[in-house]
């Protein structure tokens, strides 16, 4: 819709509001490499997918006169309950765009890195625009830069054959220490996708049995007994 009211000219971030590849590669042109560390607009991009395919608006927050009454204060303790579930969902995209903004705890482990020169070469090909600008990268990028010149980079072999000693010692330690905190990560991860699929579930006891529970208490509360046959 590009020049029309709705759309006053062609976005530079094609599908940026609608499509999941903002949380993945960051917004922009499609085809284009992935960004694991987002500018500003990739940013605001993806908030605006996760807006868009996750925090819905379920309904107007209830005035002072509205809580007054007895529809009022349900409508409120159902909107809380919304609330609740919808902050689960929206939770993990927060923390994928959290995690591709540049940070500067990157910035003294990035210059340790970058002295030794196969790091510095697969970091001159593959390091994004903002981290070769700025000596800072995101979380993300960070992770991928330290597997990936270890593991995607041939120089980084020529590297490890030509250690010995107390150099390959403390390297192996480096790489342990990477696979850890790259499981830790993961640990986390399955956590927070446990109490979501807990949530889901709680979701579809809710379906099938809070009804049949409504009209039981109602019966119960008009003196209505069920006969045993």
């Amino acid at each position: 819709y590009g020049g029309t009211d709705l759309c006053p000219q062609v976005s530079s971030l094609p599908g940026g509001d609608i499509e999941m590849r903002s949380l993945i590669d960051g917004a922009g042109a499609v085809g284009k490499a992935p960004d694991l560390t987002f500018n500003q607009d990739q940013v605001d991009a993806g908030m605006a997918y996760m807006k868009n395919s996750a925090r819905h608006d379920g309904g107007r927050a209830p005035g002072k006169g509205d809580i007054q009454s007895a529809t009022g204060r349900e409508y409120q303790g159902l909107m809380t309950q919304y609330k609740a579930i919808q902050s689960a969902a929206t939770q993990p995209q927060l923390d994928i765009i959290a995690a591709s903004q540049a940070n500067p705890a990157t910035q003294e482990a990035l210059q340790e890195a970058l002295q030794n020169p196969s790091a510095a070469e697969y970091f001159a090909s593959t390091g994004s625009q903002k981290a070769q600008r700025t000596g800072v990268m995101s979380e993300r990028e960070f992770e991928a830069f330290e597997v990936g010149r270890r593991y995607a980079n041939t120089a980084y072999e020529t590297d490890l054959q030509a250690l010995s000693g107390d150099n390959l010692m403390r390297e192996l330690v480096r790489v342990q220490s990477l696979g850890n905190w790259l499981q830790l990560g993961l640990k986390n991860d399955q956590r927070q996708a446990n109490i979501i699929a807990g949530q889901q579930l709680a979701l579809a006891a809710d379906a099938k049995y809070v009804p049949q529970l409504q009209e039981l208490g109602a019966k119960m509360s008009s003196g209505v007994t069920a006969h045993e046959n």
